[in-house]
């Protein structure tokens, strides 16, 4: 991989949040997405890359500096602390350093603030009630801002929020163009809003020139998809909601109000869970399907949640390649100090992946994962690593408790734990973990509680945690 020192590619950087990897690319999908197939066609796609983490603040501080999130500063003593140390490079400040002009499209999340600190512009909404879409107006800005006189060479970062599903029940609903809501754009709401995302992303292509700009499409983490059908249809993608009557009634008669709501609730979702129950599902139909009741399927790291498309186009790129070894999302920054030749001497824990793309032979690297919340406040977060052939995960603080491993090859759905049975592979992924964990990035951890509890409190307004 080569590029002009003189002249440096525009990177546009799509991130497409909870974007599932199996729902992009192969047969395991009935969205429609011809934009997308057309770009992998076009790009070099890598079927099996690995997020950091499960959810955005993790995944994306990761994605940004190629370190392991435990480097970031971002968990301490269990708690979500709220920048990234401003000693620690990342994609926006290395680019920057090396001339380029930085623009962002992006949610307004005090947890995300340390990422877009050198924006060029404030450009940001809010998702205080609902997460703007692309149809919603933010498509068309977008389109504007690369179709006006941008001085070159430029990295524009878009977070794209149109597949965000209701996982937990105080998470706002998916909001599906009229046009894309029937089962021709996909069978589930999930794989609906892909196809409407796709409309965008073919409209926003059209505004770039690949011959001197890169694009990069990938996720920060995937989603469970609460939609089954094997005969009989079930989908809780949007939350159970019982309404009661509109009446006017004494401020004092609020709390019995109250009461009555959470009955007439609680009674709807026995209903539903007493139907579920009666279907013979698998474990994983049933992690999918049962996700809004079950608040810990959210913290165990399956490959629904941490395996993301990785999609690479443009200037330099090699065309109709597809890779189907194992890569992190770590690897991104690397890869574009590679691309573009930068003199930067940072120490990551990605790889560049420039020698894969030139069909060099690549030794497999198992990757660092880790939950962005913790499973129970006995056991903390879970910390893990994945392989092609297995996947092994457990609590933070304690390595003899939340055990799992999966052996991928044979159980990709990764629905039965096989730790009891394999202590030999357990012990031989532990001593590969404990090596990542003894690593450290910081020498200095200042104390920003205040901080910290906003932060917290942005997560639990967005229906994170409770």
């Amino acid at each position: 991989m080569t590029s002009s020192k003189k002249i440096k590619p525009n990177i546009l950087f799509l991130l497409i949040d909870s974007l599932r990897a199996d729902k992009c690319y192969g047969i395991q999908r009935t969205c429609v997405t011809p934009n997308l197939d057309e770009m992998i066609k076009k790009g070099t796609y890598f079927t099996q890359a690995i997020s950091s983490s499960d959810a955005t603040v993790l995944s994306l501080r990761g994605m940004f500096t190629a370190l392991f999130p435990f480097k970031t500063g971002t968990i301490k003593n269990r708690r979500i602390n709220s920048n990234i140390d401003t000693k620690i490079p990342t994609i926006t400040s290395i680019l920057k350093k090396s001339g380029y002009q930085i623009f962002g499209k992006v949610p307004s999340l005090v947890s995300l603030d340390s990422l877009y600190s050198v924006f060029e512009n404030n450009d940001k909404f809010s998702v205080d009630q609902q997460w703007p879409r692309l149809e919603d107006g933010i498509g068309i800005e977008i389109i504007k801002k690369i179709k006006t006189d941008i001085q070159e060479p430029w990295f524009y970062y878009i977070h794209i929020l149109d597949v965000h599903s209701k996982v937990m029940p105080k998470m706002p609903p998916l909001i599906i163009p009229k046009k894309y809501d029937n089962e021709q754009f996909g069978r589930s709401k999930y794989e609906r809003a892909i196809s409407a995302t796709d409309y965008w992303l073919g409209e926003i292509l059209k505004n770039i020139d690949l011959e001197k700009t890169i694009v990069i499409t990938t996720s920060d983490h995937g989603s469970f998809i609460p939609y089954y059908q094997n005969g009989t249809v079930i989908s809780l993608e949007e939350s159970v909601t019982a309404s009661l009557p509109n009446i006017k009634t004494p401020k004092f008669l609020n709390p019995l109000k109250r009461k009555a709501y959470s009955i007439v609730k609680n009674n709807e979702q026995k209903n539903i869970l007493a139907k579920i129950e009666k279907l013979s599902l698998t474990e994983y139909e049933k992690r999918n399907l049962l996700c809004l009741y079950d608040k810990n399927l959210f913290r165990i790291l399956y490959d629904e949640l941490v395996r993301v498309p990785l999609l690479l186009i443009g200037k330099n790129i090699p065309r109709g390649k597809i890779f189907n070894h194992q890569v992190s999302t770590r690897d991104i920054l690397p890869t574009i100090i590679d691309i573009l030749q930068l003199d930067e001497n940072i120490s990551v824990d990605g790889r560049s992946l420039c020698p894969s793309m030139e069909e060099k032979s690549i030794k497999e690297e198992p990757i660092f994962i880790q939950s962005s919340f913790p499973l129970d406040k006995e056991s903390g977060y879970l910390v893990g690593i994945r392989t092609l052939k297995y996947k092994y995960n457990r609590s933070i603080d304690d390595p003899k408790q939340n055990v799992f491993l999966y052996d991928l090859q044979k159980d990709p759905k990764e629905e039965k734990n096989i730790a009891d049975e394999h202590a030999d592979i357990v012990n031989e992924y532990e001593n590969v973990l404990k090596n990542c964990l003894s690593q450290t990035q910081n020498d200095e951890e200042k104390s920003e509680n205040s901080k910290t509890k906003i932060i917290e409190d942005e997560l639990r307004r967005l229906g994170y945690i409770n």
